[in-house]
C-alpha cells in the first residue's frame, strides 16, 4: 500500500530524517518507535503531505507530492497529529463534521457520523461542548473519531498516548487493536514501544533520523540487545 524510499526531511540546515525506507502493506499495523527527537513525527507529517521532502513516497501505486495534505486526505491518508490538533474553539460536533468535509457521499457520511457517536458515546453526550473543554483522553478520542470519519484507507496515528493517563492509554491501544481486526491499515508512531509492539505486526526503530532496525514486532521484542537498549529490560521478561 505504501512505499517510502530514501525519504529525507530537513528543517533549515538540520536533517531530521536521513534517507529512510519504509513499507506498509494493506491490513497491517506497522509501528514506528524511537525516542523523542528520533524523527518519527517528521516521517508521519511527510507522508501526510504536511512537509517538503526529498525522496519518493508511493501510495497505492501513485507517487505523492510534498505539501499536498488535502489531496492525500481525499486519497485516503488521514493523520491524527501529535498533540491531537482538535479545533478547541469549536464544538465536539463541529469537529466531527470536519471529518466528513472531503466526502461526497453525504448520506453515508451522515450514517457514519451516527455510528462514530455510538462508538464513542462520550462524544455524543458532549457534542455541544467546546472541544477545548474536554479532558486529554476525550480530546484524543475526538481526534481519532474525526480522522475515522474521513474513511481512511491508511490511518497515521502520531503519538496517540502522549500525555494520557494509564487507563486512557490502555483504551487507545485497545482501540488500535480493534481497528486492526476491522482491517484498517495503520502506521502507529509511538514512544511507548512495548505497548506499540504488542498491537503491531511489524516495526521500525528510529534513532537520530535513521532506521536502526526493522522486522516483525515480536522479533524486536525478543532481540535482547535492542530490548535492553531501547525498550527497557522489562521487555525481555516472559
Amino acid at each position: 500500500m505504501l512505499q517510502v524510499r530514501n525519504l529525507t526531511v530537513s528543517y533549515g540546515a538540520i536533517s531530521a530524517v536521513r534517507g529512510i525506507d519504509l513499507d506498509i502493506s494493506s491490513g497491517e499495523i506497522v509501528t514506528l518507535i524511537g525516542a523523542n527527537g528520533a524523527g518519527k513525527t517528521t516521517v508521519a507529517r511527510a507522508i501526510a503531505g504536511l512537509l517538503p521532502y526529498r525522496g519518493d513516497i508511493v501510495y497505492n501505486g501513485q507517487p505523492l507530492k510534498p505539501n499536498s495534505a488535502e489531496r492525500n486526505l481525499r486519497c485516503g491518508l488521514a493523520l491524527v497529529p501529535e498533540g491531537r490538533g482538535i479545533l478547541a474553539s469549536m464544538t465536539v460536533e463541529d469537529n466531527l463534521l470536519m471529518g466528513i468535509y472531503t466526502r461526497s457521499d453525504r448520506a453515508q457520511a451522515a450514517d457514519d457520523l451516527k455510528e462514530i457517536q455510538n462508538r464513542f458515546p462520550i462524544l455524543a453526550e458532549r457534542k455541544n461542548t467546546l472541544a477545548g473543554l474536554l479532558s486529554g483522553g476525550e480530546q484524543q478520542m475526538l481526534a481519532i473519531a474525526r480522522a475515522l470519519l474521513s474513511k481512511p484507507k491508511l490511518l497515521l496515528l502520531d503519538e496517540p498516548s502522549l500525555g494520557l493517563a494509564p487507563k486512557m492509554t490502555d483504551f487507545v491501544f485497545d482501540m488500535v487493536a480493534r481497528l486492526r481486526n476491522e482491517g484498517l491499515t495503520v502506521l502507529l508512531v509511538e514512544q511507548k514501544a512495548r505497548q506499540a509492539l504488542k498491537v503491531a505486526s511489524r516495526a521500525y526503530l528510529m534513532e537520530t533520523g535513521k532506521i536502526l532496525a526493522s522486522g516483525p514486532a515480536q522479533e524486536l521484542v525478543e532481540d535482547k540487545v535492542l530490548s535492553n537498549a531501547f525498550l527497557g529490560a522489562e521487555a525481555t521478561k516472559p
